[in-house]
This record gives structure tokens, C-alpha cells and sequence, in this order.
């Protein structure tokens, strides 16, 4: 069997000659539904190389948001690990998104979208 990174090569480089995808999939046997995946990841990412195993990480709780969490709690020690400290903190946070930030969120929103229908809930950036 072929790897699947030299599948994806020969597909980008078929594509690239200006051939159409169901020739580029009658020729190497597989599908057009693969062809076309092959070369939207590649226009994509711009790269045939296998994606990353295992979950991405989650946006909420990456390392940059750990980062800000920590810098807080050593502004201000004293602060208690409650419930309603961590709410004030919450809320205080929530009214520093500017509006700027919140319209790119919303616009960004249906592409987003798109990509997770695309890639059937898996992963995407």
C-alpha cells in the first residue's frame, strides 16, 4: 500500500499540471471525495503531511490563558480561591473584551463553523 503522504504528493502534483480530479482519482484508483480532501488540505496548510494525533488543545484552556491565570493570582495573593472571587474576576475580564474583539469573534463564527461541518467535528485551525 501506498504511505498516504506520497499519495498526497502525487495528487498535488497531478493537480498541479492542470489535471482535473477525477482523472487524478481514476489514475491512482481511489476516490474523487479523497482527491479533493487531499488538495483542500494542501491549499489549506500548504503542506501533505499527516495532521497532529490525538485532541488539539482546547482554546479556552491553552497555555497563554493558563499564563494570564497565574499572573493574576501573583498581582494579587491575597485572593481567595472562592467562588465569588473567581465570579468578580470573571466578570471583570468579560467587561475588558472590547467590542472590536467581540464583532471578530462573531464574524469569525460562520467560518469556524464550516470548517468543523467539513472536517465532521475533527480537527481544524
Amino acid at each position: 500500500m501506498k504511505s498516504l503522504t506520497n499519495l498526497r504528493e502525487a495528487i498535488i502534483v497531478a493537480h498541479n499540471r492542470g489535471k482535473k480530479q477525477t482523472e487524478i482519482a481514476d489514475f491512482l484508483g481511489i476516490s474523487q471525495g479523497a482527491v479533493s480532501k487531499a488538495i483542500k488540505r494542501f491549499e489549506e496548510t500548504g503542506s501533505n503531511q499527516d495532521r497532529p494525533k490525538g485532541r488539539p488543545e482546547k482554546t479556552a484552556r491553552n497555555s497563554r490563558n493558563i499564563m494570564r491565570a497565574r499572573e493574576m493570582i501573583q498581582r494579587n495573593p491575597t485572593t481567595k480561591a472562592n467562588v465569588e472571587s473567581l465570579k468578580k474576576a470573571l466578570t471583570k475580564a468579560w467587561n475588558e473584551i472590547t467590542l472590536d474583539t467581540l464583532v471578530k469573534i462573531v464574524d469569525n463564527f460562520p467560518k469556524r463553523l464550516k470548517k468543523c461541518i467539513d472536517s465532521n467535528g475533527g480537527y481544524f485551525e
